[in-house]
């Protein structure tokens, strides 16, 4: 596209001229950017590659880097308060022009199975070796990819894009423009079995599990469904590749939760709520709103709001970070103990 028509749809100062007609062809870092793409720096650490980079156009906080900028840059400034922001906005003006990019829709016709009575909206493509199951409906503009499976019943919302090899179970309910990565499963049994003299009776889950709107779920990640209710992740929020959110959970809007975390049956997370990797959270404990995890904290009982939290078992962060300062001590500690206790001796 155009650079002018690109920076018409950012929240950004121009410093620098270009011709009308620059085209831009993509995005790249610093580093690696070529003539016809645009870059972004969001740390003064970074400052040095600004006068080695090809790119055409650099976002950034032009006020914070100033004193640091080389003199005669050779790229288009585009001023930003939030420059990490604008470069995400800018990645989603690229995809929308990619998106539209996409292999006829007649061509697949035929190559995939709906049951009869599900049904799919307007510009909706469904690609090869796709099973969908009946009673399902499938909203406007939508994109599922090869090999995913959608079972009975299940509703899926506009402008949802399903990649390779999803599960979607039974029942299962996606909002409008949730993004599910290959592998993952919405709405598979939850973990639960009661214990007989023969050995373990399995509990049959009949609840489901929802998305609100604009959740992302990650690559290999899965979401179980409720026991005899739900489970359900709140509009807006992320959630990272390789994560267990077992059955009942509640996850409120716009959390972010980064791999490996496993979120044990009925807890319930509150909204803006930010989890580290390799998290453990414990069935049936509630995490307040605006709680922030540190990675491979362990939690165990509940936490109230804004708390910010890490360890196993998890407590507030400035004690803990006292707490491995002295922990790093002990083995002098315990030298200066010993010499006391001989001196007494």
């Amino acid at each position: 596209m155009l650079l002018k028509d690109l920076i018409s749809k950012l929240s950004v100062s121009i410093i620098g001229v270009f011709p009308e007609n620059l085209d831009v062809s993509g995005i790249g870092s610093l580093e690696s950017a070529k003539k016809n793409e645009i870059s972004f720096i969001a740390s003064a650490k970074y400052v040095k590659q600004l006068a080695e980079t090809k790119a055409c156009a650099v976002i950034m906080d032009y006020e914070s880097l100033k004193p640091e900028l080389p003199l005669n840059v050779g790229f288009v400034i585009l001023d930003s308060k939030n420059p990490y922001l604008s470069f995400a906005e800018t990645t989603q003006i690229f995809k929308d022009v990619s998106k539209n990019a996409l292999s006829p829709r007649a061509s697949f016709d035929g190559l995939y199975f709906i049951g009869k009575t599900s049904v799919k909206g307007k510009e909706t493509v469904i690609f090869p070796g796709v099973f969908i199951d009946e009673g399902c409906s499938i909203g406007d503009n939508c994109r599922i990819m090869s090999n995913s499976s959608i079972g009975k019943n299940v509703v899926i919302g506009d402008n949802v894009i399903i990649y390779p090899n999803v599960t979607v179970y039974d029942n299962s309910k996606i909002g409008s423009g949730c993004i599910l990565h290959a592998g993952s499963a919405v709405g598979s049994d939850g973990f639960g079995y009661a214990r007989g003299k023969a050995g373990y009776v399995k509990i049959i889950h009949s609840g489901y599990a929802e998305l609100e709107d604009n959740v992302e779920i990650g690559a290999n990640t899965t979401i179980d469904r409720g026991a005899v209710d739900f489970t359900k992740i709140g509009s807006g929020t992320k959630i990272d590749n390789l994560v267990q959110v077992a059955h009942n959970v509640i996850i409120g809007k716009n959390c972010v939760i980064a791999a490996q975390t496993g979120i044990a049956g009925s807890s319930e997370i509150g909204d803006n709520v930010t989890i580290g990797g390799q998290v453990g959270i414990a069935g049936h404990i509630s995490i307040g709103n605006g709680v922030m995890i540190a990675a491979q904290s362990g939690v165990s009982n509940n936490v109230k709001d804004k708390e910010i939290i890490s360890g196993s078992p998890a407590f507030p962060i400035k004690e803990w970070r006292n707490s491995v300062v002295l922990f790093k001590r002990l083995p002098e500690l315990f030298k200066k103990l010993r010499e006391i206790s001989k001196t007494k001796d």
